[in-house]
């Protein structure tokens, strides 16, 4: 075990989930990897841009290469065709039931990774190296997989857990300016959702932020960047927060559905967006939907203004979009109303903010509300 890493355990619906940060965290594969070796989901970009660094943890977990299935990047990756093409290569290689297969990549990646790694033979073990901020801070931890179809995001998954999360800030020199953005959304939320002393030094560090996120190419690596904030300190409170809450509650019955926050009207516009040809990731749909609800929840009174006011900074520092056009009102009710969160009895229920580090689980926003919230002004 590296000595300068972080370390977070977590026990998830009785399985051991063990989250490190260091410089040198994936050199751990190894404790995580029982015979045979494993094999390799790895998002083409990523196997592209550090190609060397992967031969190192490869060679240092078994002694050589191992078998290689590159995904395409981000949510392309992340369809039934795709998923059917993963399982095809692990019958090919006669993957048994104590194999190991280790997802490399984003959020998208690994959501997919570790689905296919859920349901092959019932269950193989799963090793997460998120290379991506959003990755680190939420994809990677606490088990949840999924893949889009049917007009849809994430509405088939299951929980699966990673026995090890290996988190190397290293694979984030490379990482594009919208890719930081999206991260950022994930890691802003978590910030607003537990830990208000970060979200406070967020706010305090909106200038540098903006320096380096809000302009520019969204498809350039960000020079300086990794070297001008404590993305390392960052990155590890988000994961301690995250990590508390899904140990706490790994099957999402209660305090789980706090992470939630921006999520429900988020999938809804990635979804939108899909349908309609325009680029909107994950990341930004989210901290739109963050930013209408803490709108919402701040017109409502529930929530002090100042606090909805910071979190709009943040967001709009890191280059994030805080409004969108709005879709009909029919449409988006039947966004919304294919939410996989929706219960029979209660409906769909928001989480809205009530200040810093507390949130209303359990709250009704009608479409008026939201509607009136998207695109404000216009």
């Amino acid at each position: 075990m590296q000595d300068k890493s972080q370390i977070i355990e977590m026990n998830l619906g009785g399985f051991s989930s063990r989250y490190i940060l260091g410089p040198l965290a994936c050199l751990d594969l190894k404790l995580f990897v029982d015979a045979p070796p494993p094999v390799y989901v790895i998002d083409r970009t990523v196997a592209e841009l550090h190609s060397p660094w992967l031969e190192t943890i490869q060679a240092e977990c078994q002694g050589s290469s191992g078998e290689i299935f590159l995904l395409p990047p981000g949510e392309q990756a992340k369809t039934p065709a795709v998923l059917e093409s993963v399982y095809k290569w692990l019958a090919d290689r006669a993957l048994t039931r104590e194999g190991t297969l280790v997802g490399v990549g984003g959020g998208a990646t690994l959501d997919l990774a570790g689905l296919a790694a859920a349901t092959w033979r019932r269950g193989v073990n799963f090793v997460a190296l998120p290379t991506t901020l959003l990755a680190m801070v939420d994809a990677s931890i606490g088990g949840k997989t999924g893949i889009n179809t049917a007009g849809l995001k994430n509405p088939v998954g299951c929980f699966h857990p990673a026995s090890g999360i290996l988190a190397d800030c290293g694979f984030l020199a490379t990482l594009p300016r919208r890719r930081w953005q999206e991260g950022m959304a994930e890691l802003i939320k978590t910030a607003a959702l537990g830990d208000p002393r970060l979200f406070a030094e967020l706010h305090r560090s909106r200038s540098k932020l903006s320096a380096y996120l809000a302009d520019g190419s969204e498809l350039e690596s960000v020079t300086g960047i990794l070297g001008s904030l404590p993305w390392r300190e960052w990155i590890g409170r988000a994961a301690a927060v995250k990590a508390r809450i899904v140990t706490v509650d790994f099957r999402e019955k209660g305090p789980r559905k706090a992470l939630n926050l921006g999520h429900t009207l988020g999938h809804a516009l990635e979804a939108h967006s899909m349908a309609h040809g325009r680029d909107l990731g994950h990341g930004q749909a989210v901290a739109i939907g963050m930013a209408v609800v803490f709108r919402i929840a701040a017109e409502r009174g529930t929530c002090p203004l100042a606090s909805a006011v910071q979190l709009l900074e943040i967001l709009e520092a890191c280059g994030l979009p805080v409004t969108y056009p709005e879709p009909s009102t029919d449409e988006l009710e039947k966004l919304l109303s294919a939410d996989k969160k929706t219960s029979a009895r209660a409906g769909l229920r928001w989480i809205l903010p009530e200040r810093i580090g507390k949130m209303d689980l359990d709250g009704q926003v009608s479409t008026a509300e939201i509607i009136k919230w998207l695109n404000p002004g216009y």
